[in-house]
């Protein structure tokens, strides 16, 4: 049980940067067979990443497709040491899986980098519990001109 925690509690971690030494450069960002190594198929699993937000690593990013807005969620927002007075004010409300109305507390654009690309995203910050750190809509797919890969 305690591992079990501990574990959870690392996948939900926002981590600063560790500068490393020479990285190498890739133009395109690709899944092989090896990232299927743990992975028992068939399945039907969300696809989730870690990617790089401003200065941090961020684990449990969800890439859905179906996601208008990207989303930051306030407990990310606080580890990432960002504070409310950085967010714009958000004009709407949006509608959640519940069909419920949701207000965000505000707005904020960060750099998130895929691979080498490094592109300005908003996100509507919300402060609700979530099994994630970040979702990632179609506007990000979009703007990365990436397809994701339901199949890894």
């Amino acid at each position: 049980m305690i591992k079990k925690a501990e574990h959870i509690r690392e996948v939900l971690s926002v981590q600063p940067i560790m500068k490393k030494g020479k990285t190498e450069i890739q133009d395109i960002m690709s899944f092989s067979s090896r990232d299927l190594e743990r992975i028992q198929t068939p399945h039907n699993d969300a696809l989730v990443v870690t990617l790089c937000v401003k200065d941090f690593d961020i684990k449990r990013i969800l890439i859905d497709q179906g996601s208008s807005v990207e989303i930051m969620f306030y407990d990310t927002f606080k580890q990432m040491k960002l504070e409310d007075k950085d967010l714009a004010p958000a004009t709407s409300s949006l509608v959640g899986f519940d069909s419920q109305p949701e207000w965000s507390i505000g707005k904020i654009i960060l750099p998130v980098k895929a691979g080498c690309v490094t592109k300005q995203v908003e996100f509507w910050v919300l402060n609700v519990p979530s099994t994630y750190n970040l979702i990632l809509g179609r506007s990000w797919l979009h703007l990365m001109q990436a397809v994701a890969s339901t199949y890894h």
